[in-house]
């Protein structure tokens, strides 16, 4: 990845700052780093326009401070380091599986996972796969073990609304689990039939019902830290077509 171009007209919306850290509420539709056919409308390049004279230094070797990825269609909790040290911690706390990622899910309606109040879990093994010129994740006994983890929150006829925990970290993992389950996350182009895959062009991506609500983790100075970025109105608006309701 060549160095991001600094672009000050990209809205950021931050919901944690302080010297060495930050955690960015990345819009749905956004990508979070430059790439094909978006070398200057990532994520990225908004911080760059603001934090260019920390992240430059930190170079490719360190994704310019990037920690981790959402999917383009996910809003957000996105982290950024902003010096060599910080993002060497980070690297590592993620790596070892000690941050806390709590997302927000709109799913088909599925007695698999319970009313409102239950909590569930799967640990089904994924295999990435190409499909439609796309690498995608597929429940494969013989693929990387998978943890992921789920409160029901709120139940309507056809969705629920959960909050969900991917404890490991593999591709499209909330995704690929909750299709196996026979319980979608709604919008998802890819994932919507669990017992398919079925490769969608980009261009006509709908929301997607996943939401990075909370991220949490050690601070490199110490302590902790607890981010929260609000759910975008797309998500609201989706809930509201489903006849439900979030309460934080």
């Amino acid at each position: 990845m060549a160095i991001p171009i600094p672009n000050p007209k990209m809205r950021l919306s931050i919901v944690h700052a302080d010297a060495r850290v930050l955690v960015c509420d990345k819009g749905p539709g956004v990508v979070s780093e430059p790439g094909r056919g978006h070398a200057n409308d990532s994520v990225l390049n908004a911080l760059f326009a603001k934090y260019a004279k920390q992240l430059a230094p930190l170079g490719e070797a360190r994704d310019y401070g990037m920690l981790h990825r959402l999917d383009r269609m996910t809003s957000g909790c996105l982290c950024c380091a902003l010096d060599a040290g910080a993002y060497d911690f980070l690297r590592g706390e993620w790596e070892a599986h000690r941050v806390r990622k709590s997302y927000l899910a709109i799913v088909r309606a599925s007695r698999k996972l319970g009313e409102v109040g239950t909590v569930g879990a799967c640990d089904r093994p994924l295999a990435e796969k190409r499909v439609g010129g796309r690498l995608v994740s597929v429940v494969d006994a013989q693929g990387k073990p998978a943890s992921s983890r789920w409160r029901v929150l709120a139940v309507a006829e056809r969705a629920m609304l959960i909050e969900c925990e991917p404890v490991t970290g593999r591709l499209h993992q909330l995704r690929a689990h909750f299709a196996s389950l026979g319980a979608p996350i709604e919008g998802d182009p890819i994932y919507a039939a669990f017992d398919k895959l079925l490769p969608v062009s980009k261009a006509v991506e709908p929301p997607l019902g996943l939401h990075a609500w909370k991220l949490s983790f050690d601070h490199p100075d110490g302590g902790r830290v607890d981010a929260e970025a609000p759910p975008s109105r797309k998500f609201l608006d989706m809930l509201a077509r489903h006849g439900l309701r979030f309460h934080a």
